[in-house]
């Protein structure tokens, strides 16, 4: 019974370290929510299922990922109601970027929170109903008065900003 113990000790404890990753993962293949927090479960599940397979030393983030990946591939060619916004190999090496070490992925989550809160309202709003709303640029174009080449053009500005912005909090935080 200790070593059960011993073993969900030892589980949860990595497991918490990678959650927020691991969900951001599987929000940006499936662009919805509720399929992103359902297979957050399921990850979670197999990952608790095979956890005597994962070795001590490896890096417990890309095994988390590498599960998610698979289980996020699944859903997809099995859902056709969900649409790729990208080839499988794009995703492919998303997930591979992914997995590799990330040790300032706090920092950036951290950056990521401000950056956000330096945008104007409109481009809070827009990235809000896109992407935590669900709600498809082409609804979006219909709501705000514009064409869907429009709204996406403002999607990619504003995620230059925040790439930029972000890049220059985590190395202002490094200092």
């Amino acid at each position: 019974m200790a070593e059960k113990d011993n073993k969900s000790v030892r589980f949860f404890s990595l497991y918490t370290t990678v959650q927020g990753r691991v969900y951001a993962f599987l929000m940006m293949l499936l662009h919805n929510r509720n399929a992103a927090e359902e297979l957050l479960q399921d990850t979670a599940a197999t990952m608790w299922e095979k956890f005597d397979t994962f070795r001590e030393g490896e890096n417990f983030g890309a095994w988390a990922i590498a599960i998610a990946r698979n289980k996020a591939f699944e859903y997809l060619r099995s859902n056709k109601k969900m649409k790729m916004l990208f080839s499988e190999e794009c995703y492919q090496k998303i997930s591979e970027k992914a997995s590799g070490s990330s040790s300032d992925f706090h920092a950036r989550l951290n950056a990521l929170e401000q950056c956000i809160r330096k945008l104007e309202l409109d481009q809070r709003q827009l990235l809000e109903l896109r992407y935590q709303d669900n709600v498809p640029v082409k609804e979006i174009s219909q709501q705000i008065g514009g064409s869907p080449r429009l709204v996406y053009k403002r999607l990619v500005c504003i995620f230059e900003l925040m790439r930029v912005c972000i890049q220059r909090t985590v190395a202002q935080q490094e200092l």
